[in-house]
């Protein structure tokens, strides 16, 4: 990851999540019903011990995402980052047990197919949270339905971004790049697809392109770096298969390395 990720998006944004569910378990309220007979109370107690899954792409701040809320509700958290992403998820546990009594906040370290399995299918989990691809998140589904266990899931998307010809050309070549390209193009809003309008089709694509070029490519621990490494060697794979793929459809490359 760039240092200008870290510093400008994930640490900032994970640390007001906790400011903003910190601020939140304040205003927690039960409600109350009046009846000729009787008075109807709504409580919210805390559900126990929840499951938060988290993905690799923005690890820290989409961790802080799902622990922050769990803990402002009162539940015990037991947190299973990426195994491919483990860093930033070990840190935070280190400055956590500041503050908090043991046991509230767990970190668990391994595979999907081994903890992130078994803390779904464990019993005393009352709560399942998960962001990651849709395959994972429906076999999840299937089981917590069967045992009506609450899930909370955000799984893969494919993001259209359409261009027309009214917009603010320049501006919509600077947008289409940062949807693109932020993060390494490894988040879940990037824009996977964009729709441009036939009579701006050529000159916006060839703005895009040059745009594209000028991206600062290099070692993400350079402060200056736009576009650092991707994130493994499978997912390298993945996204040159992907393009291999494009090309044998009729695709064609307009930049090439």
């Amino acid at each position: 990851k760039t240092i200008t990720q870290a510093s400008q998006i994930e640490i900032p944004r994970a640390a007001a999540n906790f400011r903003y569910f910190a601020a939140m378990a304040e205003s927690f309220g039960s409600e109350s019903h009046a009846h000729p007979d009787a008075l109807n109370l709504t409580l919210r107690p805390p559900l126990g011990t929840v499951a938060c899954i988290s993905p690799w792409n923005l690890p820290l701040y989409l961790l802080s995402w799902k622990i922050a809320p769990a803990l402002a509700c009162g539940n015990a958290v037991i947190a299973k980052p990426s195994e491919v992403t483990p860093a930033s998820a070990h840190r935070f546990a280190e400055l956590a047990q500041r503050i908090l009594a043991p046991g509230v906040l767990n970190i668990l370290h391994g595979s999907g197919a081994g903890i992130g399995q078994a803390l779904v299918r464990h019993p005393e989990i009352k709560a399942v949270s998960f962001t990651g691809s849709s395959l994972t998140g429906a076999a999840i589904a299937v089981h917590c339905a069967a045992t009506f266990k609450k899930t909370s899931l955000e799984l893969g998307g494919k993001n259209p971004m359409l261009i027309f010809a009214d917009a603010n050309f320049e501006q919509a070549v600077q947008t289409a790049l940062r949807a693109a390209f932020s993060n390494q193009g490894q988040i879940c809003l990037c824009a996977s697809r964009i729709l441009i309008e036939r009579s701006i089709y050529s000159r916006f694509v060839e703005a895009f392109v040059a745009g594209a070029r000028a991206i600062r490519l290099g070692d993400p621990s350079l402060a200056d770096t736009q576009f650092g490494a991707l994130v493994s060697s499978p997912h390298l794979q993945k996204v040159t298969d992907a393009i291999a793929l494009a090309e044998a459809e009729g695709g064609r490359k307009l930049l090439r390395q």
